[in-house]
């Protein structure tokens, strides 16, 4: 699917949204660590997490999933299939770190196939701890080659001011070992850390998980909810491990969010305020505020974006070519960005050629149903986090 025509108008009136990937892949490694059987509830269909099963299957863990199910059976290292294996691990940075953090666990040599994105995105810090471990690590073009088995150290300090994702990677990874993971510069994405950390906690002492819902793939059709219309979202719970649940804060100021015992609902309520946001912690998020502010009266400001250059696009520079194909004007000042706010419409069809990027698809789509639509390419890019998420357009 390339291109996909987005015609003008609103979004089901009750969205089921997809379960957290990012909970997904944490399980998936943790469960991949334990010796005894483990189950994984509600896993979800996104591509950042079928590469994963599928590399699962490759190193020669017996996984099965039917119906949403994941079951375990076995262990890594102890199920390595000599001579390693040469895997496709597509776009995702949390599959790629934290495969190749379990990986190095094992005596086996291993190529991850890295997606051509990915490949230009921060490396390095994983790198120099694989080799200061005694392990080996290489990145050629698109391979990362591995080898290990790395050293088990008694702390591990671990630089996170591009990502936490080698930070998280190697605590999942040495979850079951007594290592103390350091994490030096952490200066964004701290709920993400948190998460990791509370993950592992609960893994000590259970043999299964339900996967919860995804606050990243709601925080798109909430932002056109509390502009358009009310909508229900069926078994969605507050969630203070998932950063971009903070966009309830937001709409809590606006009054149009409402936790209810079974979900969430949101609606329109026509309040208007300039809103500055501190967003270091909730990068992900970005696009999808960006949708929102823009199209609420004032200036807005959200600060500390730097690290979005190292998303699966550049996410600042896109955001800002987004906004002003709709005559919204956008500005980078510093590491902040300036939204400039409107409840104007723009009064004509547009058509958008966007990075391979979920998140700028997804909310180059919200933009087009919003307004008076146009088309929109690559709309396969939505498998990463969202597979069906145009099916919200077919209304």
């Amino acid at each position: 699917m390339k291109s996909l025509i987005v015609k003008p108008g609103l979004l089901p009136s009750v969205i089921h949204v997809p379960p957290s990937k990012s909970y997904a892949n944490r399980a998936l490694i943790l469960a991949a660590l334990k010796p005894e059987k483990f189950v994984i509830h509600n896993l979800p269909e996104a591509s950042d997490v079928t590469f994963l099963v599928k590399a699962f299957k490759q190193i020669g863990l017996n996984l099965s999933l039917e119906n949403g199910v994941a079951t375990v059976l076995n262990s890594f290292p102890a199920c390595e299939i000599p001579n390693g294996a040469i895997i496709e691990i597509g776009e995702g940075g949390t599959t790629a770190r934290f495969l190749a953090s379990l990986l190095v666990r094992g005596s086996e040599p291993y190529v991850l196939v890295l997606g051509r994105r990915l490949k230009d995105r921060p490396w390095d810090e994983f790198i120099k701890l694989v080799q200061k471990l005694g392990g080996k690590a290489e990145l050629s073009g698109d391979k990362l080659f591995l080898q290990g088995p790395i050293q088990i150290p008694k702390t591990l300090e671990v630089d996170c001011s591009q990502t936490t994702q080698f930070a998280s990677g190697f605590k999942l990874a040495l979850a079951f070992c007594d290592t103390e993971i350091i994490p030096l510069n952490l200066l964004s994405s701290e709920s993400y850390w948190a998460m990791t950390n509370a993950q592992i906690d609960q893994f000590k002492s259970k043999h299964d998980f339900i996967v919860p819902m995804d606050w990243s793939s709601a925080s798109y059709p909430l932002a056109f909810g509390a502009l358009k219309q009310a909508i229900f979202f069926p078994h969605l719970m507050a969630d203070p491990f998932q950063a971009d649940s903070k966009f309830v804060s937001v709409l809590n100021q606006l009054g149009c969010i409402q936790q209810a015992p079974d979900g969430i609902r949101v609606k329109p309520t026509g309040i208007m305020k300039a809103f500055d946001l501190d967003v270091a912690d909730c990068l992900d998020l970005v696009p999808t505020l960006a949708f929102f502010l823009a199209h609420l009266d004032g200036s807005h400001l959200l600060r500390q974006v730097n690290n979005l250059a190292h998303k699966e696009s550049d996410r600042l520079q896109e955001v800002i070519k987004l906004l002003g194909h709709f005559g919204f004007k956008a500005i980078s000042e510093g590491p902040n960005l300036r939204i400039e706010g409107s409840s104007s419409h723009f009064s004509a069809p547009v058509d958008l050629e966007l990075p391979d990027d979920h998140r700028m698809v997804m909310t180059g789509a919200l933009f087009l149903r919003y307004h008076q639509g146009g088309s929109i390419s690559p709309a396969s890019a939505v498998q990463k986090s969202y597979p069906d998420f145009f099916k919200l357009f077919s209304v």
